[in-house]
């Protein structure tokens, strides 16, 4: 039996798991993820980063703030992938992550590796404004 066409295209609202954006001016290449990811999907970013960091020398931005969900059981094999390059001297960040994902990767007994994984620039309007001398 031949699947109906509309099963085998995407929908037009569907987002992929991630996507790169390239680095531009001070900013690294961020890898966005969107959705809810899975054990497989876990799997996919951890090659997509693996692709890109190869060297002590490149940073990866891995951008959570398009993720609605996460399944906690993947993400001991994905902190462990992470650490893993981390090791190898790659810069890989995780950035964007919500408190609810957050509590996810407490639940997954990961949430010390995050903090330390994590990024997230302060913003700008919590500055102190520049007093004159």
């Amino acid at each position: 039996m031949i699947a109906p066409l509309r099963a085998l295209r995407p929908l037009s609202n569907e987002r992929p798991t991630y996507q790169w954006e390239p680095a531009s001016g001070a900013f690294a290449p961020t890898l966005r993820l969107y959705g809810t990811l899975g054990r497989r999907e876990l799997l996919l970013v951890v090659d997509a980063i693996a692709d890109r960091a190869r060297s002590p020398r490149d940073v990866v931005s891995v951008d959570f703030e398009n993720v609605m969900h996460v399944d906690f059981r993947a993400l001991p094999e994905f902190v462990q992938q992470m650490a893993r390059h981390r090791h190898r001297g790659a810069s890989i960040w995780l950035t964007g992550l919500s408190p609810y994902v957050r509590c996810l990767f407490d639940v997954a007994g990961q949430g010390a590796v995050v903090r330390q994984l994590a990024w997230e620039p302060e913003p700008l309007g919590r500055r102190e404004p520049l007093r004159p001398f």
